[in-house]
């Protein structure tokens, strides 16, 4: 398609848009078509950016992937003056890395690699939500015409833009994209910066969390999918297959797929597109994908953990010794109980994901393959429920029995 004709496209969609009307299947058939035109241009480019994330940090994460169809609808609704042509992010990379000082390393050999034709410095600048990342816009080595995006993040700034995600997925809004929220809103802005809250900023987190159940959300969802994403992955070990569709259906449970070509892959997610069926979804290929790997990319659709759930019980456990040291003795005691309760929730779904566990070891017709890691997960969440619970236990049995259990 020449860009004459990308635009015409972009206005054909826009019209129909503005008129409440769903593109036409003709229109979404020519779209997908522009979509998967950058194949060869990111592959390319994800060859050598991989190798390049590597040498500078071998633990690293690249992903790559085709913007998907919802979100060129909304883009294309949500700025009316820009056309499809000019949609400088359709064709994206992302590169994770976990030290801030690897980013501008990145950046110095990608601008001696590629033609640049402009950047977005969030790191100089942090948006005003609070993001933060180095986005940088380069000519495709294959055709100039085309741009492709490389997002450069850290890993904790990555899950803080996870968490936008699942706030969005969970609750049903559209904050990414520009829905006005107060609450989460100002509850995202102070995380991102949390370890550099004052008390009463880290107060109204723990206000606006106890508001909305957020820690009480996360906790449900995230157990009720380990067990089912986990048990998806199995099935895929083993195999040569590095495309992945991961699907967030309309009752928040997470699925996964794998595919050895990219062209079926494709083919699946425009067939699921075109089914309207309210999921959201996500092709993406990884370098060298592992579980870990994919639940850091895309943790927002594989939805089985997050930090937050930590930084949470952080946050609460210095309001509380704040609270005990000023003698505040009302309000400490419901933030005590407040702790407890989350506590007990979190070793009741947790005992759920035991019992899955069990019960899928007994299955003989399953693969044990990742068994063990899956183990050593449950382990590590008891290890820290077990801390917790070694800090606010006021029964001295209870608080004794959990520190045999952490001697083990």
């Amino acid at each position: 398609m020449t860009k004459s004709q990308v635009n015409k496209l972009g206005k054909d969609i826009r019209k129909l848009i503005k008129e409440n009307e769903h593109p036409s299947s003709d229109l979404l058939e020519k779209l997908q078509e522009y979509r998967t035109s950058f194949k060869s241009d990111l592959s390319s480019v994800f060859e050598v950016i991989s190798d390049m994330a590597k040498d500078i940090r071998s633990d690293s994460i690249t992903a790559f992937r085709i913007k998907r169809i919802e979100s060129i609808l909304s883009k294309i609704k949500r700025q009316p003056t820009m056309a499809l042509g000019n949609m400088g992010d359709i064709a994206g990379c992302r590169i994770l890395v976990y030290n801030d000082n690897s980013i501008p390393k990145l950046v110095q050999k990608l601008n001696q690699q590629f033609n640049v034709k402009y950047f977005n410095d969030y790191l100089k600048e942090t948006k005003n939500d609070g993001y933060r990342g180095y986005h940088i816009y380069i000519e495709s080595p294959i055709n100039p015409s085309k741009l492709i995006e490389i997002q450069i993040r850290t890993v904790k700034s990555h899950k803080w833009a996870s968490m936008v995600e699942i706030i969005d997925i969970l609750y049903n809004l559209k904050i990414k994209e520009g829905q006005k929220h107060p609450d989460f809103e100002r509850f995202l802005f102070q995380l991102s910066k949390i370890d550099e809250l004052t008390f009463e900023e880290k107060k109204e987190v723990i206000s606006i969390d106890n508001k909305h159940k957020v820690h009480s959300k996360f906790n449900e969802v995230f157990i009720k999918n380990n067990a089912k994403i986990r048990k998806d992955w199995f099935c895929h070990i083993g195999k040569e297959n590095n495309y992945f569709i991961i699907e967030v259906d309309k009752n928040k449970t997470s699925n996964i797929s794998s595919f050895e070509s990219y062209e079926e892959a494709e083919k699946t997610y425009f067939e699921k597109f075109k089914l309207k069926n309210q999921s959201n979804f996500v092709l993406t290929h990884i370098e060298k994908p592992n579980f870990k790997r994919v639940c850091i990319a895309y943790a927002s659709y594989v939805l089985i953990n997050h930090d937050y759930l930590n930084e949470w019980y952080r946050l609460a456990e210095e309001i509380l010794n704040k609270l005990i040291q000023d003698k505040n003795n009302k309000e400490a005691k419901e933030y005590k109980l407040y702790i407890q309760n989350n506590l007990k929730e979190q070793l009741s779904l947790l005992k759920n994901e035991i019992n899955e566990i069990t019960e899928y070891k007994k299955d003989e017709s399953h693969s044990l393959d990742g068994y063990e890691e899956w183990l050593e997960e449950i382990k590590e969440r008891l290890t820290d429920i077990a801390k917790i619970a070694i800090d606010q236990s006021n029964n001295e049995k209870d608080k004794n029995r959990w520190i045999n259990w952490l001697k083990g």
